[in-house]
């Protein structure tokens, strides 16, 4: 009788790659083709000693900002990252997973920005900022927590600014109580301002008329709830922060420019100078306690009021 077997033969080239990442440190930025997210990638090459992950939720547009980042002498690599759908999110969990084991830190960069004077419908506003801003992050984070190493950071960006439960009706800052909320109730209340901007009624119990203020206002307390949900657990030294760097030079700020240049009176930094908070955040050295489910901008600590 004769027997016979296949073998899968994986040759030493790519076998050593793998090897030699298993284990290594590694930071992910999500909605990093440009912007503030490209200049995390960048400063992060020269302050953190890992690899840095690139993702973009278009692959063009990623790997090109990558060969852009190429010229300047920096190398982190690229994966594509669509943090609206749950499959995407779960394919670069097996890639992490696959070739690292494990992540040291996540800045959740991804949302929508529009340009100022965009027609765009309110609801749809309200559909793509919930969806992507909010429950995007939301996604992501309930995929890759359970893969956040020990002393791990995630940083939620969004706009101290805007985004404080005062901009909410007073009811609503009641139901919005965040030292007692858990994720399935931030859920349920974005549900509940969809279904009343689809009605037209979303200014009467209490809403904010922007969306993008909606959803930086349940972005700034999804770190509160992740942090509470977190105690406990075995790994050490998990940090969970939520980050406004401050009015900026950037798409997402220009649509909140007056006439006069400024932001709310405020003069918007640079994208260079912004990233060295968010950075600075995304890198607290391990055993740091705090900040952690707090608001932070300018490396201190704001109220969520």
């Amino acid at each position: 009788m004769n027997c016979s077997s296949t073998y899968i033969v994986i040759k030493p080239p790519f076998a050593i790659c793998v090897t030699l990442r298993m284990g290594r440190k590694v930071a992910v930025v999500t909605g990093a083709n440009r912007g503030l997210g490209l200049e995390l990638v960048k400063q992060l090459c020269s302050e953190f000693d890992g690899d840095i992950i690139l993702t973009s939720r278009m692959t063009d547009k990623g790997q090109a900002a990558l060969e852009n980042l190429k010229l300047e002498g920096l190398r982190p690599r690229f994966h594509e990252l669509d943090i609206t759908q749950a499959a995407s999110i779960r394919m670069f969990e097996d890639f992490i997973k696959s070739e690292y084991g494990g992540i040291d830190i996540l800045i959740n960069n991804a949302a929508v920005t529009y340009k100022k004077g965009e027609l765009v419908p309110l609801f749809r506003q309200a559909q793509l900022s919930i969806e992507t801003d909010f429950k995007g992050t939301v996604n992501v984070c309930r995929i890759l927590l359970p893969h956040m190493r020990p002393h791990g950071r995630i940083v939620i960006l969004t706009n101290g600014y805007i985004g404080k439960r005062k901009e909410l009706g007073e009811k609503l800052q009641q139901e919005l109580d965040i030292e007692k909320a858990d994720l399935y109730k931030l859920i349920t209340l974005t549900d509940e301002y969809m279904k009343a901007v689809k009605f037209g009624n979303h200014k009467n119990y209490g809403w904010p008329d922007s969306p993008s203020v909606t959803a930086k206002i349940f972005m700034t307390a999804l770190a509160r709830v992740l942090t509470r949900e977190l105690a406990g657990d075995v790994r050490r030294n998990i940090l969970i922060n939520a980050c406004c760097p401050g009015w900026m030079t950037s798409q997402g700020s220009a649509i909140y420019m007056d006439d006069d240049g400024t932001c709310q009176g405020v003069k918007p930094k640079s994208v260079e100078e912004a990233a060295k908070d968010v950075v600075w955040l995304a890198t607290l050295p391990a055993g740091t306690k705090s900040p952690n489910g707090q608001l932070v901008r300018y490396r201190s600590t704001i109220p969520f009021e």
